[in-house]
């Protein structure tokens, strides 16, 4: 489940919510029911969208419901440097929470379903954790990703795209497992979710590239093995560099929000 949000979260990236109130906002899509308790039990959690319209995440902090319902618009999820002012209980207390769509929405396509996924769940949390948040930027430790050759020439795993994916959306596949990522008519801005998410550090584009790419992308996930570590697999195989910098960062502030009631 939690593979599939993050799929369709990269091809259809949720609408931007600034401040508290905007998701929430007349005719905006809301949960018609929610259910939210404590979780106690220690085992793995779940996130996604069932049949139906049916948001449901299992064994969830807070804080990683935001980092992925607050991010900006076709950027990966947030990191944790970039959510300030969360108290402690919220990146540690984990729930359970399942909201139900109402009826017009629930024959909606996977697709508009996961567009609206985003400002639903940030009008659950400004209802029932009373969250209350805004944006500001500010620097922070980054990765900036530049071309590695002189010349400028990509590496034997990145190639412009032959593949239309308006025209043929069936070719355009993504495959992921730990230590291997592949797809086909990627953007560069989905491919910087990607380096994000596997460097876990916010990664910025100074490429210049534009248009789409077919990229697969080999690494090690341990000490024993032949392949290269993340980093030199970036640069060797797509012949991109990922160096340390400092830079302006989007992060969300939060500004007030409590323990929800059960139910």
């Amino acid at each position: 489940m939690l593979a599939q949000l993050l799929t369709l979260v990269l091809l259809f990236p949720p609408p931007l919510a600034g401040s508290a109130g905007q998701a929430a906002q007349a005719g905006s899509p809301a949960f018609e029911v929610v259910t939210i308790k404590r979780n106690l039990s220690g085992e793995g959690g779940s996130i996604g969208m069932q049949p139906g319209g049916r948001f449901r995440a299992v064994n969830t902090t807070l804080q990683f419901i935001i980092s992925t319902m607050y991010r900006m618009p076709g950027g990966p999820r947030l990191f944790a440097s970039q959510i300030l002012g969360l108290p402690d209980w919220a990146t540690t207390d984990r729930y359970d929470m399942v909201g139900k769509v109402a009826d017009q929405f629930t024959g909606q396509s996977a697709q508009q379903q996961f567009r609206n996924m985003a400002p639903m769940v940030q009008a659950m949390l400004e209802d029932r954790f009373k969250l209350k948040v805004h944006r500001d930027t500010q620097p922070m430790p980054v990765f900036a990703l530049v071309r590695d050759a002189k010349g400028g020439a990509l590496g034997p795993k990145l190639r412009p795209t032959k593949t239309d994916c308006r025209a043929e959306p069936d070719k355009c596949r993504i495959e992921s497992s730990p230590g291997h990522y592949s797809a086909v008519g990627m953007t560069m801005p989905n491919i910087l979710i990607v380096l994000s998410n596997n460097a876990e550090r916010v990664v910025i584009d100074h490429t210049g590239l534009t248009g789409s790419y077919d990229i697969d992308l080999d690494w090690a996930t341990d000490a024993g093995s032949d392949k290269p570590s993340f980093f030199t697999a970036v640069q060797e195989q797509l012949g991109l560099k990922m160096e340390f910098r400092r830079e302006p960062v989007d992060v969300v502030i939060v500004d007030h929000v409590e323990r929800p009631a059960e139910d």
